[in-house]
């Protein structure tokens, strides 16, 4: 708990194991968060209906001007003193193995000023799998490392994603689990 930060909003930049990450998450982080989702979701009735009730943002990843209205949106919330959870890998992970990052935080932390936080989610994919609805009871492990502020330069701010990858890949190694 000590590498988050209670008083100025930051970007939760977490691996990404399956469904139970969101309400693992949400239950284990002290500080307001939105989520960044793909828009499909927000169509789930009763739980899309929630996450726009929340507040959280939709991205249609094919289109590139609503990408950019989700960026702008996620740009306000930050804004509004709420901190973000982004999944940089894009996708649930179907083996446990953490895939490439994709930009988007890393440009939504150097226009906001907020910092990256690595987190990694250990042990949650056992417990809904990609592509199942089965439910199995299993522990999880969070573990927040030290916050990155983000760089000004663009090669800069790839290095630091890059960086948060590795931190994220190095703790779920050193902890024996995916």
């Amino acid at each position: 708990m000590e590498n988050i930060l209670s008083d100025k909003p930051q970007i939760f930049v977490s691996n990404h194991q399956g469904y139970f990450d969101i309400f693992a998450l949400s239950g284990y982080l002290p500080v307001q968060i939105r989520w960044v989702a793909k828009s499909s979701l927000f169509k789930i009735p009763f739980m899309g209906w929630a996450m726009k009730a929340s507040g959280y943002i939709p991205v249609e990843r094919g289109d590139r001007k609503k990408a950019f209205e989700a960026f702008n949106k996620t740009l306000e919330k930050l804004k509004e003193g709420s901190s973000i959870i982004i999944f940089p890998e894009g996708t649930r992970s179907e083996d446990g193995e953490i895939g490439p990052f994709k930009k988007g935080s890393n440009l939504i932390a150097s226009r906001s000023k907020c910092p990256m936080v690595p987190v990694t989610i250990i042990g949650s994919g056992h417990i809904i799998k990609k592509g199942s609805a089965v439910i199995t009871p299993g522990s999880v492990q969070i573990v927040i490392s030290p916050l990155v502020e983000p760089r000004s330069d663009k090669k800069g701010n790839e290095e630091v994603l890059e960086s948060i990858r590795e931190t994220i890949v190095a703790t779920q190694r050193d902890a024996g689990l995916n």
